[in-house]
């Protein structure tokens, strides 16, 4: 624990207006729990210690742990072909890509939500109002070839994990958004979190705003219903019950855990940044830490974990740029 870098970030938050949650737990030891803002400025209601933020491509670990799961029941592999268990019936691409290629964005395929572009102009683009189940979102699938091999290359891909999530309910008959729920979530006693419709949230879930003044919200900046590769809202202490079940192996084996957690693809050189299944990895020393991370309108956040330290660094807005206001002093604490 490191109380002068906690009181850096926490200085920066409030000298930033943050408004969300920070929560850290070291060595099994709440060492910071911080949180400001409206949760609902409607209501005139507070951020409070149970709330439930959206977490946007956090999102992305669920899909991973859902596949994950399947795969300890034999239901397919990371080297399974997806075209093999879902033909999208899109010609131009490319019928070698593998699980584990849509998994570590080494897919090569086009992106429906390019994120490399400015997100005003990627999001432009999507009508989110009409995704109203996972399928809808293959209508905004490019009609185009793969950029790249599978496994050469690191892209960033939204369009990998939709593809993810109509496999999973593909192989198993439910909603995405079903089997996250019960089959992820709920064997844990987590029900306030859970892959939601923008139109039926519960009280706890936090409203996303994209001004300052919270006057204008998010809801019809993204989609009405999760396509695998955002749309979870979770509480910062069932998160870490996700953590740490994924990691003592109650949600999928061990084995794939360790795999989860080894770097598949190097990312970016000069920062120590890879890339495994479903999480960001930062090689420290020897050391590899695993993180995720999510921007989407009016929701920002940021995730931290530790296995062989047992910490949890958590960091969540309910505004754009709140994380990334504060992102270097979160860092500074988390990474070590």
């Amino acid at each position: 624990m490191d109380k002068h870098t906690h009181q850096i970030l926490i200085n920066q938050a409030i000298k930033q207006s943050f408004s969300g949650q920070i929560i850290f737990i070291e060595n099994h030891h709440k060492t910071v729990e911080f949180f400001q803002g409206y949760a609902n400025k409607e209501k005139n209601s507070l951020v409070h210690l149970s709330s439930v933020f959206a977490i946007a491509s956090g999102t992305k670990f669920l899909t991973a742990l859902a596949i994950g799961k399947l795969i300890d029941q034999n239901k397919l592999s990371l080297d399974s072909y997806a075209k093999d268990i879902l033909d999208l019936c899109i010609k131009t691409y490319d019928g070698t890509i593998q699980i584990k290629h849509l998994l570590s964005h080494t897919s090569g395929l086009p992106d429906y939500l390019d994120e490399s572009f400015e997100t005003e102009e990627a999001y432009d683009k999507i009508d989110n109002t009409s995704l109203l189940k996972t399928t809808d979102y293959l209508k905004y699938f490019p009609q185009e070839s793969n950029e790249f091999k599978p496994g050469t290359k690191f892209k960033y891909n939204n369009s990998a994990y939709v593809y993810l999530a109509l496999i999973i309910e593909k192989i198993t008959g439910m909603t995405y958004q079903d089997y996250v729920n019960k089959e992820i979530l709920q064997p844990f006693e987590i029900t306030r979190g859970g892959v939601f419709s923008t139109d039926a949230l519960h009280d706890d879930c936090v409203v996303g705003y994209i001004d300052k003044n919270y006057e204008k919200t998010n809801f019809e900046a993204i989609p009405v219903v999760s396509g695998g590769d955002g749309g979870a809202y979770m509480n910062a202490y069932d998160f870490k019950t996700i953590i740490d079940a994924f990691i003592n192996g109650d949600i999928i084996s061990k084995e794939l855990a360790r795999i989860f957690m080894k770097p598949q693809i190097q990312v970016n050189e000069e920062k120590n940044i890879y890339y495994g299944l479903g999480l960001w990895l930062k090689k420290i020393n020897n050391s590899i830490i695993p993180y995720l991370e999510g921007n989407d309108p009016g929701i920002s956040f940021k995730c931290v974990f530790n296995p062989s330290q047992s910490s949890f660094y958590w960091i969540v807005s309910n505004t754009e740029h709140g994380v990334w206001n504060c992102v270097d002093a979160f860092d500074n604490a988390a990474f070590k």
